[in-house]
């Protein structure tokens, strides 16, 4: 083994050019990794040699050590970006091909002078050709992290939003709190403000393995370009916008996607601050579910790279890159149902485009809805409002070799109508699509449910999966009003030609140019809110009159069910002698413990069901 000081007395002749074409890198042999010692805790890290210049090709060397014997290190957490534009490093004075936003990435931490930088890199300090070894190594990482002096965060070069935004977060980590309010609220701050959203923007937030990097850092450094800020900054500067976002709302009212981005989305995406204030590591379900929009290369790693930072970190097995996406998010889905007793894991699979052959009640885990509200479970998994199977444990067993759930429930009913879908474009505004879906759906709902207060607040807590709660008596009167008013001046005889004409996108804007009144705002806000709630979603009518809502894709004569163990109902599709996993839904009157209430009286009956 190479010990710290081997390094230092190795060096190597420098090179001038990144692509290494005129250093002659054609004639250098390929990289050859020496294996890792089984049962010694190995790890490789490389020591990045200093070059007096910046554009001088990156030359380093790497070591084995353990995790206990390691020197003093860094860790890079970065992205490794587009592959079209890999060109190698020098390694020991042999080539391994390097991504371009990694070469970006090590030009900019390279000393100038010695002793050099030794640092940990996942590219190249794991064989990402030796798939055992990746196994092994991905078990590390967080320890990796963890034992990492600092961890690096490498966010891409400069453009020219970085700079302002960067500019930005600089003044409101220095300013008073009452400049904070003005700062935020000057109109020659919005571009700046902008600039911000951009720099939040970047895929290295959107990367799945970032959550685990960065929760294991004991300290983290930002670089971006020329720029570099301390993590605790950013993460200050985040805890100041969301206390702005009334004043945010204001200013950004025609794109909330501006807003969402300023509060909850880039470092605040990544929800650091609910696992580091508890020594409890979360559940998995609760991780993925958190993280279901993060991006990664490898789809398996949508979940092994959040395993090691989960209470399953010990019981979930070996990380095997061998095995198919569809065995390991079957497993997954396994394993999180054996561990909490509970099947709540399937009611995030939305059935859907199967790209893995998945059983349908496993997840798919690259195909997350892009919000939360898309689903009743990301709606409401972490707030514990509904109970649809009371206290009660899952029964289950994993038949046809674990690709099949065997389990029981309550048949509610079957699906007697079914509404018109609605599809959210992704335009800045969904209010014109989204009002005709509505009325179409109280067409359906009103001849079989009146128009009484009560059944307008039945339509309003089932249009919003729960989500609107009435903190008065005229709430819920309130918001249909409000939205059905929108409608009617929005298709008005004066004003239809014109508004059908407009396209969707240009919708908001034209609302709010006839009149800046709050009343207008409030049912703009509202219908926006609905179509969320409303997105991939059907409204439906039972045989029985119970109404809810339920996947896109259901179908009348599908079973809407309560199993044992499941928060959620879940709507099953008869198949021969078993049942498909349409997805789940929100059954007015039955979400929380009622339908085992029936079964108790004799009025639901319970069964057996075998999903695939």
């Amino acid at each position: 083994m190479r010990d710290q000081g081997d390094l230092q007395k190795k060096r190597l002749k420098p090179l001038s050019h990144d692509g290494m074409q005129a250093a002659g890198t054609d004639s250098m042999p390929k990289y050859q990794y020496r294996p890792l010692t089984p049962g010694k805790n190995e790890i490789r890290l490389m020591k990045v040699l200093p070059a007096a210049n910046s554009t001088d090709t990156i030359h380093c060397e790497l070591l084995h050590t353990t995790l206990d014997e390691a020197p003093p290190y860094q860790a890079l957490s970065y992205t490794w970006g587009d592959t079209a534009g890999v060109r190698p490093i020098c390694v020991d004075g042999m080539h391994l091909p390097a991504t371009q936003n990694l070469r970006h990435a090590l030009h900019r931490l390279r000393p100038n002078v010695e002793p050099g930088l030794v640092l940990w890199v996942d590219a190249v300090c794991i064989n990402q050709e030796d798939v055992a070894e990746r196994g092994i190594q991905t078990r590390k990482m967080r320890e990796i992290y963890r034992h990492a002096e600092t961890v690096n965060v490498w966010l891409g070069l400069q453009n020219h939003d970085s700079g302002p935004a960067i500019t930005l977060v600089d003044e409101l980590n220095t300013c008073s709190p009452s400049e904070v309010g003005e700062i935020i609220q000057d109109p020659q701050r919005t571009d700046q403000i902008k600039a911000l959203v951009i720099l939040f923007r970047r895929s290295y937030f959107w990367r799945v393995w970032v959550v685990q990097e960065l929760q294991s850092a004991r300290k983290a450094v930002v670089y971006c370009g020329p720029n570099v800020i301390p993590w605790i900054v950013l993460d200050k500067v985040c805890d100041i916008l969301k206390k702005e976002e009334i004043h945010l709302q204001k200013i950004f009212y025609k794109s909330p996607s501006f807003i969402r981005t300023l509060v909850s989305g880039g470092p605040r995406g990544l929800q650091l601050s609910r696992y580091s204030s508890t020594d409890l590591a979360p559940p998995l379900l609760e991780l993925l579910l958190s993280h279901k929009s993060k991006k990664s290369t490898d789809p398996k790693d949508k979940v092994y790279a959040l395993v090691g930072i989960s209470s399953s970190r010990k019981s979930f097995g070996p990380i095997d890159y061998s095995l198919s996406v569809r065995d390991i998010y079957t497993h997954t889905a396994r394993h999180i149902i054996t561990t909490s007793q509970k099947l709540d894991v399937i009611c995030v699979k939305q059935h859907d485009l199967d790209q893995f052959q998945l059983p349908s009640w496993a997840p798919d885990w690259t195909r997350p809805p892009p919000h939360p509200e898309h689903t009743v479970i990301g709606l409401h998994h972490s707030k514990e409002d509904f109970a649809a199977a009371g206290e009660t444990k899952a029964i289950f067993d994993f038949p046809n070799s674990g690709y099949q759930l065997k389990t029981k429930g309550i048949i509610i009913d079957t699906l007697k109508i079914t509404s018109w879908s609605f599809k959210r474009t992704g335009s800045q505004s969904e209010a014109k699509p989204a009002l005709k879906t509505l009325r179409q759906w109280w067409s359906i709902f009103s001849p079989e449910k009146g128009d009484s207060l009560s059944s307008r607040a039945i339509f309003c807590q089932v249009i919003s999966c729960g989500n609107w709660h009435a903190y008065d008596g005229d709430n819920y009167t309130n918001k249909l009003n409000a939205m059905f008013s929108l409608h009617n001046s929005l298709w008005s005889s004066e004003e239809h030609r014109i508004m059908a004409l407009l396209p969707n996108d240009e919708i908001t804007d034209t609302i709010i140019a006839r009149s800046e009144e709050d009343y207008e705002k409030f049912q703009l806000a509202t219908i926006l809110s609905a179509s969320l709630t409303m997105n991939r979603r059907r409204l439906f009518i039972s045989s029985s009159g119970f109404v809810g809502l339920g996947p896109w894709n259901m179908e009348e004569s599908d079973l809407v069910i309560v199993l044992y163990g499941c928060r959620y109902p879940v709507v099953l599709r008869p198949v021969e002698d078993n049942y498909i996993l349409i997805g789940e839904a929100y059954v007015h009157g039955f979400m929380n413990g009622e339908a085992l209430n029936y079964f108790r009286d004799g009025l639901l009956h319970e069964e057996t069901f075998e999903i695939h």
